[in-house]
C-alpha cells in the first residue's frame, strides 16, 4: 500500500476553489465574517482561520457550511483516475 503524500492529493486545491468562490459571494453580499459567522453559528475568529485557509485541519465540512450559509450550492464529481 502506497502512503500518499497530503500535498499530492486534490484537497488542498479543492479547499482553495472552495474559500475563493466562498470570498467572492461575501463580497459580492457584502458580508462581513462576522454576519458569515452568525448566519452560520460560528465566531468571527473561527471563520476569518477557515477561510484563510492556512491551517491544515480546516476541513472541507467546515467550508460547505460557510458556502451554504452563504447561499452557495455545493456540488461534487468523482472520477476514476487516468
Amino acid at each position: 500500500m502506497k502512503v500518499v503524500d497530503w500535498e499530492e492529493t486534490e484537497v488542498p486545491k479543492l479547499k482553495e476553489q472552495l474559500i475563493t468562490k466562498i470570498l467572492s459571494e461575501m463580497e459580492k453580499q457584502g458580508l462581513s465574517q462576522g454576519e458569515v459567522g452568525r448566519l452560520i453559528g460560528m465566531d468571527r475568529k473561527n471563520v476569518n482561520k477557515t477561510l484563510r485557509g492556512t491551517e491544515r485541519g480546516v476541513s472541507i465540512n467546515q467550508l460547505v457550511r460557510i458556502a451554504n450559509g452563504i447561499g452557495l450550492k455545493v456540488d461534487m464529481i468523482i472520477k476514476r483516475k487516468k
